[in-house]
């Protein structure tokens, strides 16, 4: 027992030794790592904030959300099918179903409150669908390419659209094509030429409003003209809107030494002089 005290104290001794080794080593550790600078976290970068869209690219959809090429394609098709139905609608299959007649023509004008025998934008809307193969006649072709050029694919679209169609609002160029379609459109078969009478309808329709100082005399000489003039072909029907456009109401100035108009001008410029002496 007594050997193991007197061996105590020297136990005891390493022992403290030891551990004021172990807390010296501890407390300079604590402070190596105290002096040591803590490596902060970076902060996470903030999203540059979308500038808000502009009146202009709101009005175009710029500030809108894209839809994806499914939706698109989806919708292309649907307009494509509404297309065809309608166009389906007004077509007689029986006799040829890739073509809309004068009667298919007559019925759309009556579901879009439209009367083809009175209202010139029947005509003009034929003209913007593109309908030229044959004379009164639209092709599905035509039609389809015409509508998605147009952005039609109901009735409702069309009715939208009839406001831009008065022929007020076609520039001197374009009423020159419109006015030449108009008589192509109004053929019959493969006649070259249209019966007066018919001629006469036209004018009135197409000429209306535009101040025209010889549209009711032009009119009134083919109506009492003879057989000769009987039927009129797109040259005197083209020359007559630059005649009647650069030529005053009584002819003076006109001279038929020049040989540069119709025959059937030169007469109705006679037909006016005749009738202007006898007053």
């Amino acid at each position: 027992m007594l050997l193991k005290r007197a061996a105590s104290p020297i136990l005891h001794e390493n022992t403290l030794r030891k551990k004021k080794a172990v807390a010296k080593k501890g407390t300079k550790a604590k402070a190596k790592s105290a002096k040591a600078p803590t490596k902060k976290k970076a902060a996470p970068r903030k999203k540059a904030a979308k500038a808000s869209p502009t009146k202009e690219e709101k009005m175009w959809g710029s500030g809108k959300k894209k839809k994806s090429a499914g939706s698109s394609s989806e919708a292309g098709a649907g307009d494509a099918a509404a297309r065809t139905a309608l166009f389906n609608k007004y077509v007689n299959a029986e006799e040829d179903p890739f073509s809309m007649d004068m009667e298919g023509i007559a019925a759309l004008c009556d579901d879009i409150d439209l009367d083809p025998t009175a209202d010139v934008r029947a005509m003009v809307l034929m003209w913007k669908l593109g309908a030229s193969a044959k004379p009164g006649e639209i092709s599905s072709s035509e039609w389809n390419k015409g509508c998605e050029s147009l952005g039609l694919s109901s009735v409702d679209d069309f009715k939208r659209l009839l406001p831009g169609l008065d022929t007020g609002f076609l520039d001197p160029s374009d009423f020159r094509k419109f006015y030449k379609f108009v008589f192509q459109f109004s053929r019959e078969g493969t006649n070259k030429t249209i019966e007066k009478d018919m001629v006469v309808a036209l004018l009135q329709l197409v000429l209306a409003g535009r101040n025209n100082v010889h549209i009711n005399s032009f009119c009134e000489f083919l109506e009492s003209s003879g057989d000769e003039n009987n039927r009129i072909s797109l040259d005197s029907w083209s020359s007559f809107l630059d005649f009647s456009m650069q030529t005053s109401e009584s002819c003076e100035e006109y001279d038929m030494d020049e040989g540069a108009w119709p025959v059937l001008i030169d007469e109705y410029v006679e037909w006016v002089q005749k009738k202007s002496k006898k007053k």
